[in-house]
């Protein structure tokens, strides 16, 4: 990889920071732009991680629900323990492998309803899945919640998808990551949300169906809000060539009537971008486009290295770290609480951040500090039957993780998995990198038992190389996209193999033939001849 890529050291071009300056970069956070935010995050990102942690304090009700329908209907035979844990590793995790599916189909369903309508329409599959998990008892039906979670999976594996493709495509450049982050942070409040709704039922039987089907809430309310908001701007004038409607998303979005300069950029980005029809998964995975391998790279391993850090492991590892410093039940689900309420103050903290720091270093830094909570709390581990005082070093190492895992490496692969594509290939590669996010958890708990009943207080280990790996992938190959627009981006891997002058000499062209082509337009002249020298670049360096 050559150095502007490296180093992320390249600037635009003088013209192109005037344009920024002038408007085509810069936004506000207007009303419509927050109302669309909130809806999708709420509906759709608190949604998953809501359905990620309310399965876990009503898992003993759930397996006795399961044990006693088996018993009324076998006419008074019981379920033998290890059935009755298939059952219950299937309850578990047919949920990932909905949402790898999902993941699957939320590019092509993106592409085909819009981003707008995509979300609406899959939020008719959450509610569904919902209603299913949340009548199960009523029905006497165990299967009801297999079924149910398999539903809701596929549902937030689409919009896992479709969301960050959404916020990124209707933010401002200045904006994309904090809103894009938002993501982020409703997650983490929807798994704050199942974590004291589960405490509440931990204590109460009655209320575990309703805790299951709560997320219908949700749904319904962005089923509602939705439709008042506009589509992405970027896929009704670069996918659907509606220029009119547009603009017209544009100016609700941005509080103003003047957007010339931003609808000229995404002009550029259709201008300049070859494969804006059909680009799908198969198409990325084959390389049809030798320009596609390092965008693809940074983003397959952002989403395996979040999950390969072992973050899960971590969380399943906590309780019992808490059990070997004498907790209570009480005391472990307040700590487990507090885990959660801490996860959702730090992505705060990210969503503020993320503008001023960059992308980079808030992968880069908190990436290589995973290794190091990591290996502190492997040794603690270690020492752990000698020392009491090291159970509580082992407490500590785990939040410090969760501080440095909150801060970048959980919401900011969302982000950059947005911003290192053009249109058309980009739903796709979303696609896929959700599709390595869901592989890579179930991979994490399906052999996390297995790897730590072999090798126990050294389990970590295995996780310590995956973190040292992803943090020197970031270290050499990963750009900063903080402030650049997408076509931007995009011709900085594109012509990968010219020098420093030569990459701002493109991406002046570039500017410099949208300006004459405007030009051209009001006089009336021929603007095909205007963009005729700008592909020289591309010529050449194919």
């Amino acid at each position: 990889m050559d150095e502007k890529l490296k180093n992320a050291d390249y600037d635009a071009d003088k013209e192109d920071k005037d344009d920024v300056k002038n408007g085509v970069g810069e936004g506000q956070l207007t009303f419509m732009l927050v109302l669309c935010t909130a809806t999708v995050s709420i509906g759709s990102s608190g949604e998953f991680g809501y359905n990620q942690g309310v399965i876990t304090a009503p898992s003993v009700f759930i397996q006795a629900f399961i044990n006693e329908t088996y018993f009324e209907r076998s006419g008074g035979k019981q379920l033998n323990d290890e059935a009755l844990t298939w059952l219950w590793a299937t309850v578990v995790s047919i949920y990932c492998i909905g949402g790898a599916l999902g993941a699957l189909a939320g590019g092509y369903w993106a592409d085909y309803f819009g981003r707008n309508r995509g979300l609406i329409y899959n939020n008719f599959i959450s509610i569904v899945g919902s209603l299913l998990m949340g009548c199960c008892q009523i029905a006497g039906s165990p299967e009801m919640i297999i079924i149910g979670r398999f539903v809701i999976g596929f549902s937030v594996g689409m919009s896992l998808t479709i969301v960050p493709l959404y916020l990124s495509e209707i933010a401002p450049f200045n904006l994309r990551g904090a809103i894009t982050t938002t993501h982020q942070l409703l997650i983490t409040i929807g798994l704050l949300l199942a974590q004291v709704l589960g405490f509440f039922a931990f204590y109460d039987e009655s209320t575990w169906p309703i805790v299951l089907g709560l997320s219908a809430v949700t749904g319904l309310i962005e089923f509602i809000v939705l439709p008042f908001c506009p589509e992405s701007p970027r896929w009704l004038l670069i996918k659907q060539n509606q220029e009119e409607k547009a603009i017209a998303a544009l100016r609700l979005l941005r509080g103003v009537d003047d957007v010339v300069a931003e609808v000229d950029e995404m002009k550029l980005e259709h201008q300049h971008e070859d494969e804006t029809e059909k680009v799908g998964v198969l198409d990325l995975l084959c390389l049809r486009d030798r320009t596609w391998l390092m965008p693809l790279l940074i983003c397959v391993v952002l989403h395996g290295g979040q999950q390969l850090s072992g973050i899960n492991a971590i969380i399943f590892y906590s309780t019992e770290l808490y059990q070997s410093a004498g907790m209570t039940d009480s005391q472990i689900a307040y700590a487990t609480v507090g885990f959660g309420t801490l996860n959702v103050i730090v992505t705060i903290i990210s969503v503020l951040v993320v503008e001023r720091l960059g992308r980079r270093p808030l992968l880069l830094y908190p990436f290589g500090m995973l290794s190091v909570c990591l290996v502190g709390l492997t040794v603690s581990l270690a020492l752990q039957e000698e020392n009491d005082w090291t159970k509580w070093m082992g407490l500590g190492f785990i939040y410090l993780y969760i501080i440095f895992f909150a801060i970048g490496p959980a919401p900011l692969p969302y982000v950059v998995s947005t911003e290192v594509w053009s249109q058309g290939p980009r739903p796709a590669a979303v696609s896929i990198s959700i599709q390595v996010n869901w592989w890579a958890n179930f991979l994490v708990q399906l052999s996390f038992p297995s790897i730590q009943g072999a090798i126990d207080e050294y389990t970590f280990i295995i996780f310590i190389v995956f973190v040292v790996l992803t943090t020197l992938f970031i270290y050499i190959y990963l750009p900063e996209t903080k402030n650049r627009s997408f076509d931007e981006i995009v011709t900085g891997f594109r012509i990968k193999g010219k020098n420093k002058e030569n990459v701002e000499h493109e991406i002046e062209d570039r500017y410099k033939a949208q300006s004459l082509a405007n030009d051209d337009e009001k006089n009336g002249n021929d603007v095909e001849m205007r963009y005729s020298y700008v592909n020289r670049g591309q010529q050449t360096d194919e």
